[in-house]
């Protein structure tokens, strides 16, 4: 699933379209929320589709704002930021093995996990028994949020369709 986001009176290509999965959505629009939250407020809902946006006034504002941040270096902190939260978040008990690496319960068991040889290179456990679909057989998972990604490149992509688009509904 992904959010599609659409110009409502695009001025050139890039102001027509811009799409991004859940992963790179919700991320992005936190990041307009906290970076401008007099202009992002005018949009109630960034996290769902339901055609929500910003007129052409506050889409251009809002990419003036995010350039800015490119080049006085609160984006690259932000991001920075961000990231360096992620990395420290612990890793999560693996709920379909309890964190024991091998899964046991009746799907496990139905597909032969607990017998097989876990044979990727590299692996911790590599050449033991017993392996869980739930973690890969490690035992714990990185938690949901570190999946939810953004980056520069994401920004300015972002940049110039805003400057572009005439306003913009999310979709």
């Amino acid at each position: 699933m992904g959010m599609d986001v659409y110009g409502t009176n695009p001025s050139a290509p890039e102001g027509e379209y811009f799409r991004r999965n859940v992963w790179g959505w919700h991320p992005l629009a936190t990041l307009c929320e906290e970076m401008a939250p007099d202009i992002a407020e005018h949009c109630e809902n960034w996290h769902s589709n339901d055609a929500d946006g910003l007129d052409g006034v506050l889409a251009e504002a809002l990419a003036k704002r995010l350039e800015a941040a490119f080049e006085n270096g609160t984006l690259k902190e932000y991001l920075d930021t961000r990231n360096a939260a992620l990395a420290r978040l612990p890793n999560e008990t693996c709920p379909q093995c309890h964190g024991t690496g091998i899964r046991t319960d009746a799907i496990g068991l139905s597909g032969g996990q607990p017998v097989r040889i876990i044979d990727q290179p590299g692996h911790p456990r590599h050449g033991e028994k017993g392996w869980c679909n739930g973690c890969d057989g490690r035992g714990s998972n990185r938690p949901w949020a570190t999946h939810y990604r953004v980056d520069a490149r994401d920004v300015s992509e972002f940049v110039a369709f805003l400057k572009t688009c005439g306003g913009f509904e999310i979709h």
